[in-house]
């Protein structure tokens, strides 16, 4: 606004100055005068009417609660452009920073154990925890390069609580066609695990589908790796073709979600991961794409475990603008042992809808799991399926409030029930 000001003060010198010889000037002189005094007086109108347009509305509405999360940092716009932090990362001598933190409160029909994460106890009727709390680091180093860190603290069983640097990559984005990380990174073998980071504050639902839940918690995938990771947009003009290339090193530990105990340490061995995605302009906020995903895995319980070949396809359909919500994703897990015929093809699928409304988000998921009893690795999941329906409240920019039914059927054992509440907030 400096430069209206600038203007008027120039504009007002005008008249003044003139003003101090109109005495003496011929009549012709003093018509001039006074046209330019008026064409004065409209300017200053003029700037009036643009100043009073670019003050911000004195009621602006209520904020647009997040739907997603989105982390998404500005590090990935182009990877995720419907995902923003829900606002500017804070800046310490050059590191940008966020901050997530998640309270609980779940309670279950059945006492019978389950597996137990972020604090939760599986055999009370319901007990309060505190999940993780995130912290988000990104420093830029040049135009084409930066540092992106996310380190969660998470809670474990007696309230005690464990550090892990959950994503750290150094990133060098040489065009829209090539874009690198190398470090840690989520790997993108679902839609879901692409877009959606450590913190709850960007889930409208209160957890993850079970087939896309980080390995520690139970989930079925390799959710994280280390390596690299390249993407880039492939020249196709308003079709919107992505690829996605990953070449790295996981290793996935993932406790039985029985409660047996149990834990599987797969040993993976290097993986290729290769995806295409394509964003039509035609459409906005429309996905289609899919991922094919190989290494090769280990039992750990055996004394000299078998190689097994292990193969995951994907494929998402997916809409987020206008407030709506869908995701569809579809999984076939294939595990085929060395010297053996005998071959596991396990299917998996989830499906959510949500629609906001103003402060409101209501939700509907389904989702379907079905492993092989005789797996190695799986044995312990069984076929579960179930809905899952709720609520998301935002209250601000900063602080929203989460209300979830399940409703989980099991193969061989009781259907589960369960209530969590969650209040999730960032900082």
């Amino acid at each position: 606004m400096c430069y209206n000001r600038t203007v008027i003060a120039l504009l007002l010198l005008v008249p003044i100055a003139s003003l101090g010889h109109a005495q003496d000037a011929a009549p012709s002189e003093r018509e001039t005068i006074q046209q330019l005094v008026q064409q004065v007086k409209e300017l200053q109108n003029k700037v009036t009417v643009l100043e009073s347009q670019q003050r911000p509305s004195a009621n602006p509405g209520p904020p647009e609660p997040t739907s997603v999360p989105p982390p998404s940092a500005p590090e990935e716009a182009s990877a995720t452009p419907h995902e923003s932090l829900p606002q500017e990362l804070h800046e310490l001598h050059g590191i940008q920073w966020r901050g997530f933190g998640q309270l609980d409160y779940k309670v279950l029909n059945q006492r019978k154990p389950e597996l137990g994460t972020n604090g939760f106890d599986p055999g009370s009727r319901g007990n309060f925890y505190t999940g993780d709390f995130d912290l988000f680091l990104a420093s830029k180093i040049n135009d084409k390069a930066s540092v992106v860190s996310e380190i969660a603290f998470g809670e474990g069983d007696d309230q005690s609580f464990n550090v892990d640097l959950e994503r750290f990559l150094l990133k060098y984005d040489f065009n829209d066609h090539l874009k690198m990380s190398f470090g840690r990174y989520q790997t993108g073998i679902s839609f879901y695990n692409s877009e959606f980071r450590t913190a709850r504050w960007f889930l409208t639902t209160a957890d993850r589908p079970l087939i896309t839940e980080f390995a520690a918690e139970g989930g079925l995938l390799p959710t994280q790796a280390v390596g690299v990771s390249i993407t880039g947009l492939i020249p196709s003009g308003r079709l919107g073709l992505n690829y996605l290339f990953e070449y790295g090193s996981s290793d996935t530990v993932r406790p039985d979600i029985n409660g047996s105990g149990q834990v599987d340490d797969e040993n993976n061995g290097n993986h290729i991961n290769v995806g295409f995605f394509v964003r039509p302009e035609a459409v906005p906020g429309l996905q289609i794409g899919g991922s094919f995903y190989h290494d090769k895995i280990s039992d750990s319980s055996l004394p000299d475990p078998p190689q097994i070949g292990q193969t995951i396809v994907n494929a998402h359909v997916v809409y987020l603008a206008h407030g709506f919500e869908i995701l569809n994703e579809g999984f076939l897990i294939r595990h085929a042992p060395e010297n053996s015929t005998t071959v596991s093809n396990m299917p998996a699928f989830y499906s959510q809808f949500s629609k906001r409304f103003g402060h409101i988000r209501p939700f509907l998921r389904y989702q379907y799991v079905n492993t092989n009893k005789a797996d190695a690795i799986f044995e312990d999941v069984g076929l579960r399926y179930g809905p899952s329906f709720g609520a998301r409240y935002d209250f601000n920019d900063n602080i929203a409030l989460k209300a979830q039914l399940d409703h989980t059927l099991r193969k061989g054992q009781p259907d589960l029930n369960g209530l969590n509440l969650q209040l999730v907030f960032n900082f």
